[in-house]
């Protein structure tokens, strides 16, 4: 496997030195410009605070339905485990770099061994972690449309990534897609056929919600088996029979590509979501000791802090709250779900706690809740310009969206395709 020339692969490598042979003397160095992809301004559903600076709105003022985290959350006993824990002392101490304690209870309900198991600064420093170290001069097929962080991470890392429809999508544009069209076999196709290194897939799939079984699964894998496959479960736990490829990746391959080729896969899960820590960040994977070696190798040093990790090992203890709380939100969903049609919308079919809603202009019906401190995530950057996506929150906050929903007079003219999949 060729090597970058520095430890992160950047996608800005120095190519060569040109030198001016018309009188012998050398040239001011010059860069060459790569022929790569350059990464999309990450754009997500968390507060931008720029922008409500600009608006004149403090955080706490607004309700965010951008954003897929858990709103009954955290968990009162992860908050007065902080609050108790915090201290000039604690706050003075480095923390464990290796987070130890919590890859051992982590890797306990997985039923896995620590070295199996790497906590990061959420997923997201995860998924740039395995593209520096695998991505490299390589082809990734990220299944769209997806999260942006699986294709901005290949491209800083050196990387080139393949966009492929999940099944259930078509692509009418170059990065824009629709409901329908792809089916299994197509993706799995498209897979045989793009022959990649790495495979990325979000499963449940954000924005869509999609949630495909073991078997459809393992039936795409079959098109990429020599393929890296990460398997990205954030949202996993907000369905309501939710299942892990944590049980296939001690099977996997040698952390090494060159030197065994066969089926691996990591899986990604964060506790940023159905725990709300967004503001700690918290995350792990799940994978064979020896690509958890290889990666510990490149992830800096002390990235986890140490009151992430006090509430990550606290939260693990909240199981039975989870489930509440997911349940609980799956009753919101479909009252919030029934609100808009009643209005006239056609939000497309779900297994978690967000969903797709097309509106026709998804810039110009966010812009208008914003007026009502009403934050929905417009999803022209997953290439869906018509839709924007709601995550579902408690029943007073949902019943103040539905007001605002229905006082939008421009109703969408394209009808969802009905297909979500939860045969798992």
């Amino acid at each position: 496997m060729a090597e970058s020339p520095c430890k992160w692969r950047a996608a800005c490598r120095c190519d060569s030195i040109l030198r001016d042979s018309l009188d012998g003397r050398c040239a001011p160095f010059t860069v060459r410009k790569p022929d790569l992809e350059m990464p999309t301004t990450s754009i997500h559903g968390t507060p931008d605070y720029a922008e409500l600076d600009a608006l004149g709105l403090d955080p706490s003022e607004v309700i965010y339905f951008s954003s897929n985290i858990n709103p009954y959350g955290p968990p009162a006993s992860v908050v007065e485990a902080v609050q108790d824990e915090i201290s000039r002392s604690f706050l003075a101490r480095y923390p464990d770099s290796r987070s130890q304690r919590l890859r051992e209870k982590i890797g306990a309900y997985h039923g896995l061994p620590p070295d199996a198991v790497l906590v990061g600064n959420g997923t997201a420093d995860l998924i740039w972690l395995l593209a520096h170290a695998y991505g490299f001069q390589r082809h990734a097929a990220i299944l769209s449309p997806t999260f942006s962080e699986y294709a901005d991470g290949v491209i800083m890392a050196g990387g080139h990534p393949i966009r492929l429809p999940l099944p259930g999508w078509h692509r009418i544009r170059r990065r824009s897609y629709a409901p329908g069209g792809t089916t299994l076999a197509q993706t799995r196709q498209a897979l045989e056929t793009s022959s990649p290194w790495l495979v990325f897939i979000c499963n449940p799939n954000n924005p869509s919600g999609e949630y495909l079984s073991p078997g459809e699964m393992r039936y795409l894998w079959e098109g990429a088996p020599n393929a890296l496959w990460v398997i990205d479960e954030a949202y996993a736990e907000f369905t309501e029979d939710p299942w892990s490829a944590a049980q296939w990746v001690m099977g996997g391959r040698n952390g090494n590509l060159d030197r065994a080729r066969g089926p691996g896969c990591v899986v990604l899960r964060s506790m940023t979501k159905d725990f709300a820590l967004g503001g700690l960040r918290l995350g792990y994977l799940l994978a064979a000791p020896s690509i958890v070696e290889r990666l510990q190798q490149m992830q800096p040093p002390w990235s986890v802090n140490g009151v992430a990790q006090l509430a990550g090992l606290v939260a693990l203890d909240e199981m039975d709250w989870r489930e509440e709380t997911t349940t609980r939100l799956r009753r919101d969903l479909r009252d919030l779900q029934d609100g808009l049609r009643a209005c006239g919308y056609a939000p497309l079919p779900t297994t978690v706690s967000y969903f797709l809603l097309p509106v026709g202009d998804a810039k110009s019906i966010r812009d208008r809740l914003v007026v009502e401190r009403l934050f929905v995530r417009d999803c022209t950057s997953f290439g869906l310009p018509e839709h924007i996506r709601i995550a579902v929150r408690p029943p007073d906050e949902n019943a103040r969206l539905l007001e605002a929903m229905a006082q939008i007079d421009h109703l969408p003219t394209r009808q969802p395709d009905s297909r979500v999949n939860n045969n798992h």
